[in-house]
């Protein structure tokens, strides 16, 4: 594990912003375009803030989700709503955002609509949080769904879950780990002892659905963590 660590929060949302944006120039000037999948809650809002104060070419950016709550944008729940707003300033500059839920019957069917977009997608960088109790994307311990975002096999790239544990919404929509092994890079941000040493027993146990981020043939991860 690459682990990171900081004086302060402050300089934490400095790293990430930096990382997140150095990230995107170099899939400009690779490709022409750059691509970030972001997570939502209330650890990187700073960071979404400070990145969309950043000078880059907007108009070449589009961000993905890694997860939502399947909820519509009007809801306070929405992870897209969250980064709309955090990220004004760079949609109105012309960044663009890959929604993930739709209105459907289902959460399964909204994650064959997700499926659509995010099928041929990579991402030059994704931004991951992790909650206390092990769980990164919306891979939450023993949620249904939670063996087909984590299976080697599943070809997927967003899968329905259900978690009663869930806050905002037991129905979500999220990533698979064979989704996330097409970013070049996956930037793991955390705060507070009991994250730190949650992560640390995941690792050596491999007890926690945020193990799978780390498995040998994923994108590098770097933790970033402050107290």
């Amino acid at each position: 594990m690459k682990l990171t660590t900081f004086t302060s929060r402050e300089s934490l949302i400095e790293a990430a912003t930096e990382r997140l944006a150095t990230a995107l120039r170099a899939g400009i000037a690779a490709n022409g375009e750059a691509w970030a999948a972001l997570s939502g809650g209330s650890t990187p809002e700073p960071i979404y803030r400070a990145l969309a104060a950043q000078t880059l070419d907007w108009t070449k950016i589009t961000f993905a989700l890694v997860d939502e709550r399947n909820v519509p944008l009007s809801s306070p729940a929405s992870n897209e709503a969250l980064i709309e707003r955090t990220l004004a300033a760079a949609f109105d500059a012309g960044a663009e955002v890959k929604p993930m839920y739709f209105a459907a019957e289902t959460v399964g069917m909204a994650a064959d609509y997700a499926e659509l977009l995010y099928a041929p997608l990579s991402f030059d960088i994704a931004l991951m949080g992790m909650g206390e109790d092990g769980h990164t994307a919306s891979w939450f311990p023993s949620a249904r769904g939670l063996d087909d975002a984590l299976s080697e096999k599943t070809r997927r790239s967003v899968v329905a879950i259900n978690a009663p544990q869930a806050q905002g919404s037991a129905e979500r929509l999220t990533l698979t780990r064979n989704a996330l092994k097409r970013s070049r890079a996956l930037l793991l941000v955390i705060t507070g002892d009991a994250k730190r040493a949650r992560l640390e027993q995941a690792l050596a146990a491999q007890d926690a659905p945020v193990a799978a981020l780390f498995a040998p043939d994923m994108p590098p991860v770097e933790v970033l963590w402050a107290a």
